[in-house]
């Protein structure tokens, strides 16, 4: 009889200890977290935003310091030509993938959808 006493103590003790695990691991609010789509969904979206941010301003910064590298490069005897070459190429896809007036034409033909359908 007491062995049963103590199996049902050592049992009793193991779940009061995995419930203190779950309380200081916060399992609840995860679990709530999972079953809660819109929440899931907000995050990640927002999770996303920032990444991308993050992209755009590292490859912005990364490419600003290249060009600069490049252009500081260009005046160095023997190997200025080969930079200059380099450096004009890029400018020139710069310049190239310029999409302004691709833009206005697209506002163009908008403006006359919009006309066309207020008749």
């Amino acid at each position: 009889m007491s062995e049963i006493k103590e199996e049902i103590l050592e049992g009793e003790k193991l779940e009061e200890k995995i419930i203190k695990t779950f309380e200081i691991a916060s399992i609840d609010d995860y679990v709530r977290y999972l079953k809660s789509p819109w929440r899931i969904i907000w995050s990640n979206l927002l999770a996303g935003i920032a990444r991308g941010i993050g992209f755009i301003l590292g490859v912005t910064v990364v490419l600003g310091a290249v060009v600069w590298f490049l252009a500081q490069l260009v005046d160095v005897p023997l190997i200025g030509e080969y930079f200059q070459a380099i450096e004009r190429s890029i400018n020139d896809y710069t310049e190239s993938t310029n999409y302004k007036q691709e833009f206005q034409n697209m506002e163009s033909l908008l403006e006359e959808i919009n006309t066309s359908l207020k008749r």
